[in-house]
């Protein structure tokens, strides 16, 4: 089944080079283009790149067999793995991806028929300098493009023994620009052979919510999501994510209101629940929505504060002071005006 992995282009390379390595306690993917897009772009604007999405198949229940069941988490279109996976790339001729001993080794070794144990090493002094000297032009800030005559001239500067004997003439070299955001990968295997680490209270206390989260007992994952948002865990809002399909209503409820509570999020996974028959589901999804919609976000405002239950337009109304007033004094107005004394007490208070 095809996943998607959403991060920037300096982070693919590495990943290319070292594989998916769990972060905040695990690696994630899903099945959803959009989505993995979405936290791309995120990522991209935290760290000034380029949003790319990895493109690859996974077979979860063979993951599973593989890693042990405590090793993966999936649902709802999301999956969490807590192992480091190998990869290997399989679209190998984008400049912007061959900055990266790894893959311009494989490049160079496909164009002369040759395989790992006879051609190139990625470790090769002249693959070293030829990656970092792409590496270094593409973020020199420059606007200008490595073109296929100048990578082909460096090319054999450093690498003589290969570049000879590439059949090409550099303006035939089967190399080019990144033509679109998806970077197709193959996940190898689980490596679990790095080398151990010494384990901080906070690994052990990440560890902890991991396992809460897995436990039958609602209160349990309740506790887990909790416990990863006290204690800081990167990619919290993906966390929140997979508890949505949750049989408790009590724990899609906590992760909706922890989902007010990330900095960032995404819309799509969210929109289902605004209909919702339950009055506090609906709550929280209204409010996150609020929150996280950006450009839409009035009329999500303007439509928890008009529900007609009590519990969902105080949800929302919380969010009231994220707003500038001048700017949106009509959604205040409503508030202010609610039928029932707790909403308007609440609205004053913030206010």
């Amino acid at each position: 089944m095809e996943f998607y992995h959403g991060t920037t282009l300096r982070s693919a390379r590495g990943i290319i080079e070292n594989g998916f390595r769990p972060r905040g306690g695990a690696v994630w993917f899903t099945t959803n283009w959009n989505y993995a897009k979405n936290r791309a772009e995120q990522k991209a604007r935290r760290k000034n790149g380029k949003p790319v999405v990895l493109e690859t198949e996974l077979e979860i229940e063979a993951l599973r067999t593989a890693l042990g069941n405590g090793k993966i988490h999936a649902r709802g279109g999301i999956v969490a793995i807590h192992e480091r996976l190998s990869v290997q790339l399989l679209q190998s001729n984008a400049f912007e991806l061959l900055a990266c001993p790894v893959a311009l080794a494989q490049w160079v070794n496909h164009q002369l028929g040759l395989y790992a144990h006879n051609g190139v090493s990625q470790n090769h002094w002249g693959i070293v300098r030829l990656a970092h000297w792409m590496n270094n032009r593409m973020n020199s800030g420059t606007g200008n493009r490595i073109n296929r005559q100048e990578f082909f001239e460096k090319g054999r500067q450093w690498l003589p023994a290969f570049f000879d004997k590439i059949p090409f003439s550099p303006e035939g070299l089967p190399i080019q620009h990144l033509q679109n955001d998806t970077i197709v990968v193959h996940v190898l295997y689980a490596d679990t052979q790095e080398a151990p680490r010494q384990s901080s209270k906070m690994d052990a206390q990440h560890a902890k919510a991991i396992a809460d989260i897995s436990e039958e007992n609602p209160k349990r994952r309740m506790r887990g999501l909790q416990f990863l948002e006290k204690v800081g865990a990167e990619e919290l809002f993906d966390w929140c994510v997979l508890h949505l399909e949750d049989e408790s209503v009590d724990v899609v409820c906590n992760a909706l209101r922890i989902m007010c509570r990330c900095d960032e999020g995404y819309i799509a996974p969210i929109l289902p629940y605004a209909e919702s028959k339950d009055k506090r589901i609906r709550a929280g999804a209204l409010a996150a929505l609020a929150k996280h919609a950006l450009d839409d976000a009035e009329r999500w405002f303007e439509r928890g504060l008009k529900d007609p239950a009590a519990c969902v337009r105080m949800e929302v109304a919380r969010l009231l002071p994220t707003l500038d007033r001048t700017e949106h004094q009509d959604l205040f107005d409503i508030a202010r005006h609610d039928p029932n004394p707790a909403v308007k007490r609440l609205t004053k208070k913030r206010q």
